[in-house]
């Protein structure tokens, strides 16, 4: 990086004081190989400026220092900096002050759901013996630096993920911590109500939060789709959706909205949406019955058939 100067904007807003956020630019010294951390720690250092952010490590291992930068989610420490971007706090989190937020609802719902290793019987043997396969599914798992950078960008755990009665979907963040232990072979808590009540059906397997990991954890396939098996076996039913979603493709080979929607939500849901059922059908987008050809539903049966259900 030539030498000379790096513009950048920050975001600035203290709920305490400020009565609106507003963004302040800054002009500073360029450095060889500059982060984001580097122009934040030189716009206190050269311009005076007081800014709330936080960091601990400047390695990437510690996860305090996630940022905004240019609407991506990021580590200030490792992120590179660039001409006139523009850093803002991470989403779906409030700010405390400027470009720290809040991760307490995360926190405490990760606290929750027990990530930790509960054994019920006693060792058999010491050391005891497991093969690579046996723990291979954790191991990706195990980079996660808890920076909640992929729980600031899901947009499952966009209206928060603390709620009065049912609580929200706790964020992908949070499920990787529990699938550390859950999915691996010494853990035998049986966790399929705790799951169920994390509202895991909600997710939406947009793969924003893989997108977005600084590790580059496959959080969707390694740890949220296996942790939903678990909590569609859950006694209570409460996240059978993947269950009930395979089922409507079985039997109407296209997804059957209709039908979907009041298999999961029950009647009663289905009568109080009534309204929106009735948009959908007049816009196309779903329909009173099926239309399935007997060459597609053949296809569709030999595919569950090959996945062995």
């Amino acid at each position: 990086m030539e030498a000379g100067t790096l513009s950048a904007t920050i975001f600035r807003f203290d709920p305490s004081v400020d009565d609106a956020p507003r963004y302040d630019a800054i002009e500073v010294t360029r450095e060889p190989m500059m982060r984001v951390l580097d122009v934040l720690d030189a716009a206190v250092d050269e311009c005076g400026l007081s800014i709330g952010y936080r960091y601990f490590c400047g390695v990437k291992r510690c996860g305090m220092c996630g940022v905004n930068v240019n609407g991506k989610p990021v580590l200030a420490c490792w992120e590179a900096a660039t001409p006139g971007m523009v850093i803002e706090p991470l989403g779906n989190m409030p700010v405390i002050r400027d470009l720290i937020v809040d991760r307490g609802a995360f926190e405490r719902a990760t606290i929750e759901l027990e990530p930790r290793l509960v054994r019920r019987k006693p060792y058999a043997s010491f050391p005891e013996r497991y093969t690579h396969g046996d723990v291979a599914p954790t191991f990706p798992l195990m980079n996660c630096i808890e920076c909640y950078v992929c729980s600031s960008t899901c947009p499952a755990v966009a209206g928060g993920v603390e709620s009065e009665g049912r609580r929200a979907f706790v964020g992908p963040g949070t499920l990787v911590q529990v699938a550390k232990v859950a999915l691996h072979p010494k853990d035998e808590l049986d966790r399929r109500e705790m799951l169920e009540d994390a509202s895991i059906e909600d997710c939406m397997s947009c793969f924003r939060c893989e997108q977005v990991c600084p590790v580059g954890i496959p959080i969707v396939s390694a740890a949220i789709m296996p942790l939903r098996g678990l909590a569609a076996s859950a006694p209570r039913g409460r996240a059978r959706f993947p269950q009930t979603f395979a089922d409507n493709v079985r039997s109407h080979v296209d997804v059957h909205s209709a039908s979907l929607f009041i298999r999961a939500k029950g009647w009663r849901g289905a009568l109080a949406s009534l309204p929106l059922v009735l948009r959908m059908l007049v816009r196309g987008k779903t329909r009173i019955f099926g239309r399935a050809g007997t060459e597609a539903k053949r296809r569709v049966d030999a595919l569950f058939r090959a996945a062995g259900s």
